[in-house]
């Protein structure tokens, strides 16, 4: 089984009471922005959109589809299982 940890992770959409779909933030080699998208399948209770996170757990990936413009869009989805959320302080700006 494969361990992944996720540091600096937002919280974008809670997950009714099953989980939260986070992201991370990264450059591209061609210097565009880019964004890693996880579902983290644990109690939501306690976040919210836009807190920021650590989120360690077992790894597993899903491949999806589905029919866009251009044809078949292939993708995978990553899926954090068995996790552990930590959520951290946010500044204050005094």
């Amino acid at each position: 089984m494969a361990r992944i940890q996720i540091s600096n992770a937002t919280v974008d959409r809670i997950i009714s009471d099953k989980g939260l779909a986070v992201s991370t933030a990264f450059t591209k080699k061609d210097g565009e922005a880019g964004k890693e998208k996880f579902t983290v399948w644990a109690d939501p209770s306690g976040y919210k959109v836009g807190d920021t996170l650590n989120v360690s757990g077992n790894l597993s990936a899903k491949i999806d589809e589905f029919e866009g413009d251009n044809g078949l869009i292939r993708y995978v989805q990553i899926h954090v299982n068995q996790s552990q959320v930590e959520k951290l302080q946010e500044e204050m700006p005094f």
